[in-house]
C-alpha cells in the first residue's frame, strides 16, 4: 500500500495530489514506497493555512482523548507494525506500553496547565506548532506527547515530512486526521507537509511570524542548523552515552554489548563510549562484540522478541569507521577504538551503526579528566559499574555530583547498569540536553520527559505577576525582592520562589518503579563549577536568573560579570560575587556563561526557565528497593535546597 497510496501533504482533511513522485526509503536504505511532493500552488495553499488558521476551541480534551484511546486500543498493531517496517524498530511494543503510562502523567499536567489558564494566571499560545518527526520513538514522542497533547489544548499541529523513514509519520498523521473527523474535530487542526527539505525550510521561515514552537528530536548538528533559521526551536539532542566500569566481568560485557546494540544502535540511549579497566585489550573487545546477533530485518527481530540485534552492513547510514584509530570487527558490523586516554570531544555518533570508543584508563587517575569530558560532551545517559557494590556507589555518586547529566544509573556486580535504561513514567525523568553553556545554540528550552508540551509556549499574565509582587517575604529573600522596582519582575521572582519552596520540600523524590530504585528532582550545577551571569543593563533584567542561585544552596556558584556600578552595589549588599570581566577561554568545562542584555519579553513557566540554568533528572540503582542507595544519594549536596 505504500506504493499504491503514496505519502502526500494533508490539508483541511484532503490529500494533495499531482506533484512530483519520488521513492521513500526505510532506515536500512531500502526503497519501501512512494512519496508525492506538493506542487508550487499547493505549497502556496499550505502557507496560507499555516499563516491564517486559528483553532475554534481552547479545550479539545474530550474528543482528542477518545481518539487517543482508539489509537492505543484499536490501532496499536498498526502503529507498531508501520514503525517496524519503516524505521526497522525491533521493539515497538515496549514503546507503546511505556507511552500508555507516560501519557497519563502528561494528560494530568495538561489538565493543570489549562486550569491555570482558566484562572487567568497563564496564557497558552495557540499558534500552530511544527512537529519534526523522529523515527525511533515517533509513536510516543511525536504522535502522543507532541501532537495529541498540543491539539487537545486547541493548538494546531503541522507534521513535517522526512527525507527518509517518511511512511510511518505520514500513516499516523493520516489516521489521526481520519479519527479527528469522526470525533467532529476541525480538520484544519492537523496538517502534513510532504515537501523536499528546502521547501520545508521556506514554509517554516516564511511563516514564523504566525507560528509557535518547532519541536524536534535530532542530532546536535541538525538542531543547531534548524534553530539558526527558526529561533523558536525546542530540540532534544543526542549525546555520547557513556558506561564506566572498573571491571570487565561477563555480566558487564553483556551490559556493554546490549547497550551498544539496542535497536541496532538506533535508540537515543545507545552506548557510544566505554571507560574500561586499564588492562583491557583488543582481544577482549573482539570477543565482547563477537556474540552480537545479526538479523536481516526488524520483523525477524520482533518475532524473536529481541531488541538488541544488528542489521549487518545495511545501507541506511555510512559504514562504521576504519580510520583514525578505529578498527572494524572481524566478524560483525561494528567498529571500535581502544586507547589509553579519553576520546576527543564531539565524537560522531554513527546513527544505527555500532561504534564504540573504549578508554582503558585507571579511573582514579583520570577522574577529573572524565568529569571534564562528561561536562563538555553532555551524554544523555551515564552508567557506572564497579568491581564491588561499594565501589559502584562511591564512583557513581562522585560522578553524579560533579556533572549535570539527566540519566544516571548505578549498577552492582550481579546487576550491572546499562546506558539504555529510563522509564520516565516511573520517575526516571528523561531528557536529551545539550551542554548547558551552549544551550541557546541548539534549543529554546531543554525538554524534560514527562512534561506538558504546550507549557513550552506558555507565559504568565502580567495581572498574575502584579498580584504576586505583593507577596511579603522575610529575611534575605525579602530584602532581595524589596530592591526590585519592576513589579512584573518582582512577581516572577516570587513565582520562582514559590516553585522552589514546593519542589524542594521533598527533594529528591522517590520514583515508583518496582524493579529498580530511582530518585529525581532539582539539582544545583555540577559541584565545583561556576555560572557567570553577564549583565550591564539593570538589576531588574538580571534578577530572575540571579534569584535562582541567590535563594538556594547554589549561591556560591554564581558570579555576576558587570561594569555597572548600580549592579555591583546591589550584589555587594546581597553578598553576591562580582567581576568586571571574564574570558570564556579560561572557564572550566562545567562552567556556564549566561548573557542578559535586556528585560524579559515574556515570562515563561518557571519549570522551563529553571532548566535553562540548572540540571534536572534522575539517578537510580539497578536493584529494587535499594535502601542503602536511597540513604546515600538522598543526602547528597548536589540536590537543590533553599538556603
Amino acid at each position: 500500500s505504500w506504493y499504491n497510496d503514496p505519502v502526500a501533504s494533508l490539508l483541511n482533511g484532503k490529500e494533495l495530489r499531482g506533484g512530483v513522485m519520488v521513492d521513500t526509503f526505510n532506515a536500512l536504505g531500502e526503497v519501501n514506497g512512494r512519496q508525492e511532493y506538493s506542487t508550487p500552488e499547493q505549497i502556496k495553499a499550505l502557507k496560507e493555512h499555516v499563516s491564517t488558521y486559528n483553532s475554534s476551541s481552547k479545550d479539545l480534551r474530550g474528543p482528542l482523548r477518545r481518539v487517543e484511546q482508539r489509537l492505543l486500543n484499536d490501532y496499536a498493531g498498526f502503529l507498531i507494525g508501520n514503525q517496524c517496517l519503516d524505521f526497522q524498530k525491533q521493539d515497538g511494543v515496549t514503546e507503546l506500553e511505556e507511552s500508555i503510562m507516560a501519557n497519563h502523567v502528561e494528560r494530568n499536567l495538561n489538565d493543570l496547565l489549562l486550569k491555570e489558564e482558566e484562572a487567568g494566571r497563564v496564557v497558552v499560545s495557540r499558534k500552530p506548532i511544527y512537529v519534526s518527526s523522529v523515527s525511533n520513538f515517533s509513536n510516543f514522542l511525536d504522535l502522543f506527547r507532541k501532537t495529541i497533547r498540543s491539539m487537545e489544548l486547541g493548538i494546531p499541529c503541522i507534521v513535517l515530512g522526512r527525507s527518509n523513514t517518511a511512511q510511518h509519520s505520514w500513516a499516523w498523521s493520516k489516521l489521526l486526521m481520519k479519527l479527528c473527523q469522526e470525533e467532529g474535530v476541525d480538520t484544519g487542526m492537523i496538517t502534513y507537509l510532504s515537501l523536499p527539505l528546502e521547501d520545508i525550510k521556506h514554509v517554516t521561515q516564511d511563516c514564523q511570524e504566525y507560528t509557535g514552537n518547532l519541536y524536534s528530536t535530532c542530532s546536535r548538528q541538525l538542531a543547531e542548523a534548524i534553530k539558526s533559521g527558526y529561533p523558536n526551536t525546542v530540540a532534544s539532542t543526542g549525546g555520547p552515552n557513556t558506561l564506566v566500569s572498573t571491571d570487565l566481568s561477563e555480566k558487564v560485557k553483556d551490559a556493554i554489548r546490549m547497550s551498544a546494540t539496542i535497536e541496532s544502535s538506533g535508540q537515543c540511549t545507545a552506548l557510544r563510549h566505554v571507560v574500561a579497566p586499564i588492562d583491557t585489550t583488543e582481544d577482549d573487545i573482539e570477543k565482547l562484540f563477537g556474540s552480537i546477533t545479526t538479523v536481516g530485518s526488524a520483523p525477524e527481530a520482533l518475532k524473536q522478541g529481541a531488541f538488541d540485534c544488528v542489521f549487518g552492513d545495511h545501507k541506511g547510514s555510512p559504514p562504521g569507521p576504519s580510520d583514525q584509530g578505529y578498527k572494524r570487527h572481524k566478524t560483525v558490523d561494528a567498529s571500535y577504538r581502544l586507547a589509553n586516554h579519553l576520546p576527543p570531544n564531539d565524537i560522531e555518533e554513527h546513527w544505527r551503526k555500532v561504534v564504540v570508543d573504549v578508554s582503558a584508563v585507571e579511573i582514579d587517575e583520570h577522574l577529573d579528566s572524565l568529569v571534564d569530558w562528561l561536562n563538555t560532551n553532555q551524554p544523555i545517559s551515564l552508567a557506572v559499574n564497579g568491581k564491588t557494590r561499594e565501589e559502584s556507589l562511591d564512583l557513581g555518586l562522585r560522578l553524579f555530583e560533579r556533572t549535570g547529566l539527566v540519566v544516571n544509573t548505578i549498577g552492582s556486580p550481579d546487576s550491572p547498569a546499562l546506558t539504555c535504561q529510563a522509564r520516565p513514567q516511573e520517575g526516571e525523568v528523561f531528557g536529551e540536553f545539550p551542554p548547558r553553556r551552549l544551550l541557546e545554540q541548539y534549543t529554546k528550552y531543554p525538554v524534560v520527559v514527562p512534561s506538558s508540551t504546550p507549557s513550552y509556549d506558555s507565559a504568565y499574565t502580567h495581572k498574575f505577576l502584579e498580584e504576586q509582587s505583593q507577596f511579603k517575604a522575610g529575611g534575605k529573600v525579602g530584602s532581595f525582592l524589596e530592591d526590585l522596582t519592576d513589579n512584573k519582575v518582582k512577581g516572577y521572582c516570587v513565582a520562582l520562589y514559590r516553585y522552589l519552596l514546593d519542589a524542594t520540600m521533598e527533594n529528591p523524590k522517590r520514583g515508583w518503579g518496582a524493579s529498580r530504585t530511582a530518585v529525581f528532582g532539582l539539582q544545583r550545577p555540577p559541584i565545583g563549577t561556576t555560572t557567570y551571569l553577564s549583565c550591564n543593563t539593570s538589576i531588574n533584567d538580571m534578577a530572575p536568573t540571579l534569584f535562582l542561585f541567590f535563594a538556594t544552596n547554589a549561591k556560591d556558584q554564581i558570579v555576576v560579570v558587570t561594569e555597572s556600578e548600580e549592579i555591583k552595589g546591589f550584589c555587594a549588599k546581597h553578598g553576591v560575587k562580582t567581576t568586571s570581566s571574564v574570558s570564556q577561554d579560561v572557564m572550566l568545562p562545567g562552567d556556564n556563561f549566561k548573557q542578559v542584555s535586556g528585560p524579559m519579553g515574556t515570562y515563561p513557566m518557571v519549570g522551563q526557565f529553571f532548566t535553562t540554568l540548572m540540571p534536572v533528572g534522575h539517578i537510580k540503582s539497578t536493584l529494587p528497593d535499594d535502601q542503602e542507595f536511597l540513604q546515600r544519594v538522598s543526602f547528597s549536596s548536589k540536590w537543590l535546597r533553599l538556603s
